[in-house]
C-alpha cells in the first residue's frame, strides 16, 4: 500500500511548519503530500514555495475555492489509493502514524469507505469519545449508519481524524461545497449509507485546539443552523424509512440538538447583547420533523440544563431500543 497526504492551506503559517515536518519525519517514507493553498496573505505560500522535497506539490490557487471547493481539487490529484487528510493546524502524532495508518486499512475489508482513526484519543468531547466507543462497532453497516449520526452527530470530528479510499469521493458526489460549515459532516454521512466504515482507535493525528480554528470562528451567530438543519432533516427521514423513528429519538433529538443549541444562543446573547444565534436555532433547529411542541421543547430544555444534563441517558435509551438492528 502507498498513501497521500491531502492538506487545504488558507492563512495557517503558524501552524504549518510543524505540520509539514510530522510528516517528514515518518519512518515509513513511501508518502505524497499534497498542499493546495486558497489565497494566503500570511506568509504561507512563500513557505510552500521553499519546500524542496519531490514528495511534496504544491498548488497555488487564484482565486477561493473554500475549504470543501479545495478538497475536491485536492482528490482529484491523488494517484494512491488511501488518502489521509491532514489540515495545517494538526500534525501527525509520531514517526510511526502512516505505518500504523497503512497497517489498518491492510486488515481492512474492501468494501470499507472510510476510517475513523483517534478515536477515544483525540478529546474532540468531554469524555473524549469513551461514550461514543460503547455503542459504536468497530465496522458500522449502512442500514444503521444513519442512526449514528443522527445521535452523535459528526462522529468523525476533525477532517485530520479520517483516511479514506481515493476513490469515494468521485463516486459519492464529492464535498458539497454549498455547505461551508457541515460538508464533511454532509460527505460523511452519505457515504456511510451505501457503504461501510471503520471507527478505530490507532493513534495517526493531533488535533490542536486554538482560537482560530474554524469551529470556533464560523459559527459565531448560528451561521451553521442551516445547514445544520438540513442534514438533520435528510437524516431524520432515512431513519424514519427504516422505522426506527419513535418519541425517544425525538426526546434525544431535543436534548442533543435543539436544547443544547438554545443554550449556545442564550450565551450568544449574553456576550453579544445579540438575540441572532436564537433566531437562527428557533427557526432551523427548532422546527423539524422532530419537533414536540414549543412547551415541551422548552420543558425539556429546562430538565436537561440546555442540553448539558442526560444527553448520555437520552442516546443510550435510543440505541438500546434498537439494539437488534446494531451490528457489534
Amino acid at each position: 500500500m502507498s498513501i497521500t497526504l491531502v492538506m487545504p492551506t488558507y492563512n495557517g503559517g503558524a501552524y504549518l511548519r510543524e505540520a509539514i515536518e510530522s510528516v517528514m519525519r515518518q519512518r515509513y517514507q513511501q508518502w505524497e503530500l499534497l498542499v493546495s493553498d486558497d489565497g494566503s496573505s500570511d506568509g504561507t505560500r512563500d513557505y510552500l514555495l521553499q519546500l524542496k522535497d519531490p514528495r511534496i506539490r504544491v498548488f497555488l490557487q487564484e482565486k477561493n475555492l473554500g475549504i470543501f471547493g479545495n478538497l475536491n481539487f485536492l482528490f482529484q490529484q491523488v494517484k494512491t489509493d488511501i488518502v489521509q487528510i491532514l489540515c495545517q493546524d494538526d500534525w501527525l502524532t509520531d514517526e510511526y502514524a502512516l505505518e500504523s495508518c497503512l497497517n489498518e486499512w491492510s486488515i481492512l475489508p474492501e468494501d470499507v469507505a472510510f476510517m475513523r482513526a483517534n478515536h477515544g484519543s483525540d478529546f474532540s468531547s468531554k469524555d473524549g469519545g469513551a461514550f461514543e466507543a460503547q455503542w459504536l462497532p468497530r465496522i458500522v453497516d449502512p442500514g444503521i449508519s444513519d442512526l449514528y449520526f443522527l445521535m452523535f452527530g459528526c462522529i468523525p470530528g476533525n477532517l485530520s481524524n479520517v483516511s479514506l479510499r481515493t476513490e469515494i469521493v468521485a463516486k459519492h458526489g464529492w464535498f458539497d461545497q454549498r455547505l461551508p460549515y457541515a460538508g464533511d459532516f454532509d460527505f460523511w454521512s452519505r457515504v456511510g449509507r451505501s457503504q461501510r466504515w471503520v471507527v478505530s482507535a490507532v493513534r495517526v493525528s493531533t488535533i490542536r485546539t486554538h482560537q482560530n480554528q474554524a469551529s470556533k470562528t464560523l459559527n459565531k451567530v448560528g451561521e451553521l443552523m442551516p445547514q445544520m438543519g438540513e442534514l438533520l432533516r435528510r437524516l431524520y427521514s432515512k431513519v424514519d424509512e427504516r422505522g426506527l423513528i419513535d418519541w425517544r429519538v425525538r426526546v434525544a433529538m431535543q436534548i442533543v440538538y435543539v436544547s443544547q443549541q438554545r443554550w449556545a444562543g442564550l450565551r450568544s446573547r449574553m456576550k453579544t447583547g445579540s438575540w441572532s444565534y436564537m433566531k437562527h436555532v428557533n427557526k432551523y433547529i427548532g422546527r423539524g420533523p422532530w419537533e414536540i411542541g414549543v412547551v415541551f421543547g422548552w420543558l425539556i430544555f429546562l430538565l436537561s440544563g440546555g442540553g448539558r444534563w442526560f444527553k448520555k441517558a437520552a442516546i443510550g435509551a435510543v440505541l438500546s431500543r434498537h439494539q437488534g438492528h446494531l451490528v457489534r
